[in-house]
């Protein structure tokens, strides 16, 4: 059997990931072992345009202007939300990562009007209220 070394530290060992499965990454000409992937491909020392991607501010699906409207996802000029949840007052950062708006009733001129703003668990548990008796939306 072929040993692999590290390009980096010139290491022979790496993690050992399930049954003996040894965790080599391909680096350039050779291959890296995972305490030096980690060191020199992690988010902490990428490019800061890479790791700009992965912000949630930055990210389509966790915008804070990004609203689904009819099966649809658009994005609004301004933040709707203010970060307190309607229902149970709970705040983002004190218990919860972020709000969800809820549509007590659909508007085709105004994606905003009959909207709340409620935090995951409280608009699941409106989702729940309003289902039929065959589990579907009314």
């Amino acid at each position: 059997m072929n040993s692999r070394y590290c390009i980096n530290c010139n290491s022979e060992k790496t993690y050992i990931y399930g049954r003996n499965y040894n965790m080599w990454y391909k680096y350039k000409e050779g291959f890296l072992c995972s305490n030096c992937h980690s060191k020199l491909i992690s988010n902490k020392n990428r490019n800061p345009e890479t790791v700009k991607k992965w912000n949630t501010i930055n990210n389509k699906k966790w915008h804070p202007r990004r609203l689904l409207f009819k099966g649809k996802s658009i994005t609004l000029k301004e933040n709707p939300r203010q970060g307190i949840c309607q229902q149970c007052k709970r705040v983002i950062g004190n218990g919860i990562k972020r709000t969800n708006i809820h549509h007590i009733e659909y508007h085709d001129n105004n994606p905003l009007k009959d909207t709340i703003e409620l935090c995951p668990s409280c608009h699941n548990k409106q989702h729940i209220k309003r289902r039929g008796i065959k589990g579907q939306f009314i």
